[in-house]
């Protein structure tokens, strides 16, 4: 089995050297071979520069760079994650942001409940087990609410789709389409594994807010885009019962 682990990067130079240090340590003490895809996601600091160092140092990372083409506009950790996704070569890929947020210690968990039959398996914040830690209480409130509008309109079956830290079966990457360039990807995602009848299934986790660096998180922007993602599949797939044209060769 082999494990692709695959992170964004956007002008993370303060955390990017620390998190693939520690993720390299984490990779070597795994029976199951690794391979880490970091994202330099248009980063206009040393952020590249640091990618290219450990790629030279470690054969097992693959990076992927995204250059600012004058297009695209706001944040793209959407389209950052599924391109690199469907670069990556493992039969598991897990998604772990480089602003060291996500507890590596849940990356074995996710690992064993896929092994065992789910498909996607989410690190949940907030199931019980799990904690939002430090993260700001209206980000965790606005974060908890997605999921408790997505769970209400989709019946999903788990408790945290907002959080972008899970791991699923690259068949998922190969027969989904996925469109949302930004935050929006994480409950897009979601919802349209579910409504494809995958296996959805969470572990608990710890959330950490970073310490280092500029998050390009706006409140106003997430839940706008949440809120068009949601209204465009429960009209279409809810309402009008279309066909799930978003899966492909299925």
């Amino acid at each position: 089995m082999k494990v692709s682990f695959v992170i964004p990067f956007h002008n993370e130079e303060k955390n990017s050297r620390l998190m693939l240090t520690k993720l390299v340590s984490f990779c070597k003490k795994q029976a199951y071979r690794s391979e880490i895809v970091p994202v330099d996601d248009r980063s206009s600091d040393n952020t590249g520069k640091i990618l290219k160092e450990f790629s030279r140092k470690y054969a097992f990372i693959n990076p992927l760079w995204r250059r600012d083409d004058g297009e695209e506009k706001g944040n793209t950790m959407g389209r950052a994650l599924v391109e690199a996704s469907k670069k990556a070569s493992g039969e598991i890929i897990i998604w772990t942001m480089g602003d060291l947020s996500d507890d590596m210690d849940t990356y074995g968990e996710i690992i064993s409940r896929l092994k065992k039959g789910d498909d996607l398996v989410f690190g949940s914040r907030y199931m019980p087990g799990g904690s939002r830690g430090n993260l700001d209480p209206l980000k965790a409130f606005l974060s908890s609410w997605g999921t408790l509008l997505a769970r209400l309109l989709f019946a999903v079956p788990v408790h945290d789709i907002t959080n972008a830290f899970r791991g699923f079966k690259r068949e998922l990457i190969e027969k989904i389409q996925l469109d949302s360039a930004g935050f929006s990807i994480s409950p897009e995602f979601a919802i349209k594994a579910h409504l494809a009848g995958y296996r959805l299934g969470e572990v608990p986790t710890v959330y950490t807010n970073r310490k280092e660096g500029v998050s390009s998180f706006k409140l106003y922007h997430m839940t706008k885009s949440y809120l068009e993602v949601y209204s465009e599949l429960f009209f279409r797939f809810k309402i009008l019962h279309q066909p799930l044209d978003f899966i492909k060769n299925k």
